[in-house]
């Protein structure tokens, strides 16, 4: 028995029960082992949680294409609007991976009262924010775009992006178009603002 397939069958069981639900033993139960066992794998609960997330993050960004990013190369030679509907699309990919998408799932139904699930979506909107930031260095260094404040721009959008992911997530799970368009909107309006480099290519 692995870590990974430990990590798969938690997964499992958690999104049929909820976090909050389930036990070291259920878990050990699922995978075929005594608790005892388990615990020579992860010392707790949280510490299973937290690596599910690295885990199941780092397997959709290899499995979408997403991943290091050389920032300078990827703004070379294209508009505000190629570069963010491009990194907009690599994140909503990479989201989309099935077991990302299920674990997402789980993670925002719990995330009101549950500690462990807040703290993901803590840890994923810091990272979602200071790689936009980098972003937004590279884009502003090649004279792409012109922020006077990189970081309030990258915050600005990064937010945005990620209010309307969680409206994607929601229509999906109840089968409606409510939020179709709507990122392809915000890029286009956020681009209006801040794309007024003559060489930036319309």
């Amino acid at each position: 028995m692995t870590k990974q397939e430990i990590l798969e069958a938690t997964l499992e069981l958690a999104s049929e029960k909820g976090i909050g639900r389930i036990s070291m033993q259920q878990i050990a139960d699922k995978v075929n082992l005594k608790k005892s066992s388990l615990y020579s794998h992860f010392k707790s609960k949280d510490e299973i949680f937290e690596s599910m997330y690295e885990y199941f993050r780092d397997k959709a960004k290899s499995q979408s294409g997403s991943g290091d990013v050389d920032y300078g190369r990827l703004v070379e030679g294209h508009s505000l609007e190629e570069i963010l509907t491009g990194v907009v699309n690599s994140y909503r990919n990479m989201n989309l991976n099935s077991d990302m998408f299920k674990f997402y799932q789980m993670i925002m139904a719990e995330r009101s009262y549950n500690p462990i699930a807040a703290q993901v979506m803590i840890e994923e909107t810091r990272r979602m924010i200071n790689a936009t930031k980098t972003l937004f260095y590279a884009i502003s260094a090649k004279g792409v775009a012109i922020f006077e404040n990189p970081d309030g721009a990258a915050l600005s959008f990064a937010m945005g992006v990620h209010s309307i992911i969680d409206f994607e997530g929601d229509a999906i799970n109840v089968g409606s178009s409510d939020a179709d368009g709507v990122m392809e909107e915000f890029i286009k309006e956020f681009c209006r603002i801040y794309g007024g480099n003559k060489n930036e290519v319309k």
